[in-house]
């Protein structure tokens, strides 16, 4: 599982060089959020370094998400195509928020008078 941080550039290391043909100019990334089956694409172009870089054994992808983000938290199916046509990569990806919300809000009723008894009906 890859871990992404939302609203951030983020460096992808993936072992995808040895899977995939040499003749593709594009990768696209798929991220399919798990519940609400949300879709976005991102197209990464193998030529700009900005945005790839391999070795023999691994590749980094550059992920910009500060511009152009998901908008969902949570688990999202990553799969990843050369040049739209054939898939070359598969794998969960876990989007979290940097920035610690908190997870509710709680109010207090200023009249708890009778907050520990349950009442039931004869």
């Amino acid at each position: 599982m890859l871990y992404i941080n939302k609203g951030e550039v983020n460096n992808l290391v993936l072992n995808i060089n040895l899977n995939s043909r040499t003749e593709f100019s594009t990768y696209d990334l798929v991220f399919t959020h798990i519940m609400s089956k949300q879709e976005k694409t991102y197209v990464i172009d193998l030529n700009d370094p900005t945005e790839y870089t391999s070795n023999i054994r691994y590749c980094t992808i550059v992920l910009d998400l500060v511009s152009d983000d998901l908008i969902y938290e949570g688990q999202y199916q990553l799969n990843i195509f050369g040049d739209a046509v054939q898939e070359v990569y598969v794998t969960m990806v876990d989007l979290i928020s940097p920035i610690a919300t908190a997870p509710f809000t709680e109010y207090i009723s200023p009249n708890e008078v009778n907050e520990n008894y349950i009442y039931i009906k004869d």
